[in-house]
């Protein structure tokens, strides 16, 4: 250890992020009696990439963030964050293709019309073509994306976007990511939802999202200002460098605002940093095989 290293007091939980999830499992351990530290890299935001941040006297997301889950038990959590201030907004995405707007989930006979009557056409082939001939046990997006929707929806509207989103080929993601992602959505169910809209609803075929008063940063703010109420620390400017088992212990190795090192120790750690950090963080390190895995992790 550093000489220069101080050793602060030893909470119960170190948690590492003031993210969405950092936050969310130091509101809830603090609601269970247990006083949780939070150690978060930024000097002056909590929420991660969902924090909102301010200049002269305007609010900026980082990131756009929808709020819409089908679990109850996450709606009620941010009710209670933010009971007065979730409002209730239309959802309104639209792609921008051949210069002309398409709205996003696709409407078919809105896409049909737009695309115009041969392409239209294309389109209504290349999707019976999946139908008839799909590719058995689809190991890619590309494949799950074809079945769903015809090669030529697929290659207007999924794979220039999922590329540009994820910086990877559509054959390098697998199906099972895409079902998830998409999950429940083809063209048949993007038909039904126009022709029955009072049907199941999809989570991608929402027509309505909750979203805080002044951003997602909003929310954010009020589960650490609850979090402290409850006896939670958090600590601005403190980015961790690494994790070390003890016998019976974790050590959190982290750098403070004044730039010196600092240890703190605790019987649990609770980390929402990105994977690749946290295991190449960890000492004594995993096996050389799982560090080499970690370092191909892109994010």
């Amino acid at each position: 250890m550093p000489p220069d290293s101080k050793h602060a007091a030893q909470p119960e939980v170190v948690i590492i992020g003031a993210g969405p999830a950092g936050l969310t499992a130091a509101y809830l351990l603090a609601k269970e009696g247990v006083k949780p530290l939070v150690l978060e890299a930024d000097p002056e935001y909590v929420g991660g990439i969902s924090r909102t941040v301010r200049r002269d006297g305007y609010h900026f997301d980082i990131g756009g963030h929808r709020f819409f889950s089908k679990s109850q038990e996450v709606d009620a959590l941010w009710a209670e964050l933010l009971p007065d201030d979730m409002l209730t907004r239309p959802r309104k995405s639209r792609i921008y293709y051949r210069g002309r707007f398409f709205d996003y989930p696709l409407r078919p006979f809105q896409a049909l019309k737009t695309l115009g009557l041969v392409e239209s056409l294309r389109c209504g082939m290349s999707f019976f073509k999946a139908k008839l001939l799909p590719t058995r046990n689809p190991a890619t997006f590309e494949d799950w994306v074809v079945n769903q929707f015809g090669h030529r929806l697929y290659s207007i509207f999924f794979k220039e976007y999922t590329e540009k989103v994820w910086g990877i080929s559509c054959r390098e993601i697998t199906a099972d990511w895409a079902a998830q992602r998409i999950r429940g959505l083809s063209l048949w169910s993007a038909l039904g939802a126009a022709l029955w809209p009072r049907r199941r609803v999809l989570t991608s075929l929402i027509e309505t999202f909750q979203y805080p008063r002044k951003g997602p940063g909003m929310l954010w703010e009020a589960a650490a200002d609850k979090a402290r109420g409850l006896g939670a620390e958090i600590r601005m400017g403190r980015e961790v460098l690494g994790v070390e088992r003890l016998p019976e212990r974790w050590r959190v190795r982290h750098v403070g605002p004044d730039g010196q090192e600092e240890t703190v120790d605790a019987d649990h750690v609770i980390s929402s940093a990105p994977l690749r950090d946290l295991v190449l963080g960890i000492h004594p390190p995993p096996p050389l095989e799982v560090r080499e895995a970690a370092r191909r992790l892109r994010f």
